[in-house]
């Protein structure tokens, strides 16, 4: 797990070679080569396509299996649905896997593996029952598990080795005391150890999480990140406005180690590490803000962490407030290419993607943004977002958005 996932690829644009060192796959440049400096990301759409009838589609999140295809988890069916990628244009694939049949339970969170061998699916069953965790060989589809989860389980993700899955399980106290389990469920973590094969899974850990924030908010984590170096996972904790982390090889029964934003309102949801783990994002769902944390002085008594102001930057013509949870980032992904380091966030209020150079994280800067809903509504008289953008991935130059409500998924690329 210690070993960086290395691979280099190569696209052409305008009759020139660029080499691109993309976060999300792990990668670094190798010395020496002719690596020019990219001087914006501008992300442009290329297409979108409806994901079917909103009676029985709901894309939550979404991920690439690999250049050609993508995924999407579908909580109104229960599915992972796959989709078929082209430079040009993307479609659903007609592809699926039917994850659970319960009628109960709701597919809400995905995860791909680094090397493109795993997908990872989470099931939910509420506050007050215990939630499943599914994995499926994208190649054969087929499915192992369940594994048994926390209550109400949110975000998954996959070591860069295969070894380990962690989820995040949010457990919504008011939720849970409405059904009368306030007392039974907890927040907390589930760490799965799969080094063994997909169905020999063996339960790590069942962490809680039991302290108050300094808000005088109970901890809910959203969002969850295992750190490049195979050791350390971050996660997001909502309500409480904070950062938890801890190691994965000698994880605690109770949560201890936690960070405080310095910004009281931020709330952060989605959470994401750059490749050598100096640096987070998190996407605050309730200031519109995203967070940019120094890891190397995250344990210290004076974190390092600035803020990328959304509402500073947004077009006039998108829709949007400057109230609490008027922006509402969502999903956030950290990419480098040619020596610079870009942040793409999902906007669901504006119905957008927007892309931030970070490479000073002390000064970061707007580079670009697209609508990403079927209905470009900036193109009309008094026209309406209600496409609702969530999920967020991207590889090798492209990028792929889950409009949760229209519902459709969209297809972007960098200059």
């Amino acid at each position: 797990m210690k070993k960086l996932f290395q691979l280099f690829f190569v696209i052409f644009i305008n009759t020139s070679i660029f080499t691109f060192n993309a976060c999300e796959d792990e990668k670094t440049a190798e010395e020496g080569d002719d690596t020019p400096t990219i001087t914006n990301f501008g992300i442009s759409r290329i297409d979108v396509e409806t994901t079917g009838d909103s009676d029985q589609s709901q894309p939550e999140l979404i991920r690439f299996v690999n250049d050609t295809r993508g995924v999407i988890v579908n909580s109104k069916q229960n599915t992972l649905d796959f989709i078929t990628i082209t430079p040009t244009d993307l479609s659903m694939s007609g592809e699926s896997v039917q994850i659970t049949d319960d009628p109960e339970a709701e597919c809400s969170s995905v995860d791909v593996s680094v090397d493109e061998s795993i997908i990872a699916v989470v099931a939910t069953k509420g506050s007050c029952e215990r939630g499943s965790l599914y994995l499926v060989d994208p190649t054969t589809l087929t499915k192992y598990g369940p594994y048994e989860l926390g209550y109400n389980p949110d975000a998954v993700d996959i070591s860069v080795d295969n070894k380990y899955v962690v989820v995040v399980n949010e457990f919504d106290y008011e939720d849970g005391v409405d059904g009368g389990c306030d007392s039974l469920g907890f927040p907390g973590v589930s760490v799965w150890d799969i080094s063994a094969g997909l169905g020999a899974g063996i339960l790590v850990k069942d962490m809680k999480i039991t302290h108050t924030g300094s808000n005088g908010n109970l901890a809910e984590p959203e969002g969850v990140k295992i750190a490049p170096d195979g050791e350390t996972v971050y996660m997001t904790l909502q309500e409480s406005n904070e950062v938890g982390w801890f190691s994965i090889l000698s994880p605690p029964d109770i949560l201890q180690n936690r960070m405080t934003f310095t910004y009281d309102g931020h709330e952060p949801d989605g959470i994401w590490i750059n490749s050598d783990g100096t640096i987070a994002c998190t996407a605050g769902e309730y200031d519109g803000k995203i967070g940019i944390i120094d890891l190397t002085t995250i344990g210290t008594s004076t974190p390092t962490i600035y803020y990328a102001n959304l509402a500073d930057d947004l077009p006039s013509n998108w829709n949007w407030t400057d109230e609490r949870k008027g922006i509402e980032p969502e999903e956030v992904v950290i990419v480098e290419e040619g020596g610079k380091m870009f942040f793409l966030t999902t906007l669901q209020d504006a119905g957008a993607v927007v892309v931030y150079d970070i490479t000073d994280p002390a000064n970061p800067v707007w580079d670009s943004g697209a609508i990403t809903e079927m209905n470009d509504y900036t193109t009309q008289t008094d026209g309406e977002s209600v496409g609702e953008p969530e999920g967020l991935a991207y590889k090798n130059g492209y990028v792929l958005v889950s409009n949760t409500e229209d519902p459709s998924v969209t297809l972007l690329k960098a200059v």
